[in-house]
């Protein structure tokens, strides 16, 4: 503990500086297609391609993820003739990091459910990619109704099948395990976590993703990464990351809540973060789903393969 607190001193002292830094707005940084709405109380950001009158298909990006993942996705997915959006699931990109929050991924799978609502969205196929799979499989479970069909890619949903915070891609020694030290309520806390979570952080925990990181561009580094902009970007973040599940949900009742549509299951053979295995067992024990596996991709095959990633997510929408 000692060693630890001595870590976390250094970085007080070492980001100082950064106090000084000029931080933007939310709206300053969002893309010509994005919005802001307002969902019970809480300010989400999404992105839309395509027409409203169009079947709906919802996009939800994994940890440390935004809308910059489905970039090379969705302009593919409403030429096919789908109403294609990509959401900020709070803390990331540029929606709510408010603390108080329930970051469980039941909880953001409910969040979902409530901007269908506000969008007046009644039914749509589910994407979600590492962590957001997780909340795709919350969302399956607990609202069923709302959901088309659904896919994961490269999905980080049960616990019992993968090593413990798969997604967070942290050996015990890296920032993320840090986090779990610092007192939210510490007026530190701010200042330590600017020292920890910066734009190397995620050139370096992206690069890992990628089996081919000369994918990994300086724009697309920004893209990740300009939730750092934001003043009370660091706050949101350890909340996010401290957060515990309190409605668990196991494969089976998974399962279950899916038995009855299209399931698709797509992967990269070489991810790193979240073995293909977990895909191979979820083909098994989901009856009709479709296992999808891409040589020599790693996490991020809607980056890595984006015309085999897009060419097979659009007939998986057209079945």
């Amino acid at each position: 503990m000692k060693s630890l607190l001595g870590v976390l001193l250094v970085l007080v002292l070492s980001v100082a500086p950064a106090a000084a830094q000029q931080y933007r707005t939310p709206e300053e940084l969002a893309d010509s297609n994005g919005q802001f709405v307002d969902v019970e109380g809480t300010r989400i950001y999404f992105v839309t391609q395509g027409s409203p009158e169009d079947p709906a298909v919802i996009f939800i990006h994994g940890f440390g993820g935004s809308t910059i993942t489905w970039r090379d996705n969705l302009p593919a997915v409403a030429q096919a003739g789908y109403y294609a959006i990509a959401l900020d699931l709070p803390p990331f990109g540029l929606s709510d990091k408010n603390p108080d929050l329930d970051y469980s991924r039941s909880g953001m799978a409910d969040l979902v459910a409530s901007l269908m609502e506000t969008l007046g969205i009644e039914r749509a196929a589910i994407v979600g990619h590492s962590m957001g799979g997780a909340v795709a499989a919350q969302f399956a479970v607990r609202h069923t109704q709302k959901v088309e069909r659904i896919a994961f890619v490269a999905g980080g949903i049960f616990e019992a099948l993968q090593r413990d915070d798969d997604d967070d891609n942290d050996d015990g020694r890296g920032p993320l395990s840090l986090l779990n030290a610092i007192d939210p309520k510490s007026p530190a806390a701010p200042i330590l976590l600017r020292g920890l979570i910066t734009r190397e952080f995620f050139v370096d925990t992206l690069r890992s993703a990628y089996h081919d990181d000369s994918v990994l561009t300086d724009e697309a580094v920004d893209g990740y990464a300009r939730l750092l902009l934001i003043e009370d970007a660091p706050i949101g973040f350890l909340a996010y990351v401290q957060a515990q599940e309190t409605s668990p949900i196991t494969l089976q009742e998974l399962a279950a809540a899916v038995e009855n549509m299209p399931v698709a299951l797509i992967w990269g053979k070489e991810d790193t973060w979240v073995s293909a295995d977990l895909g191979k067992t979820m083909a098994q024990a989901i009856a009709g789903s479709s296992l999808i596996l891409y040589d020599e991709v790693g996490h991020l095959p809607m980056e890595e393969a984006v015309e085999a990633f897009n060419t097979d997510l659009i007939a998986f929408l057209n079945q």
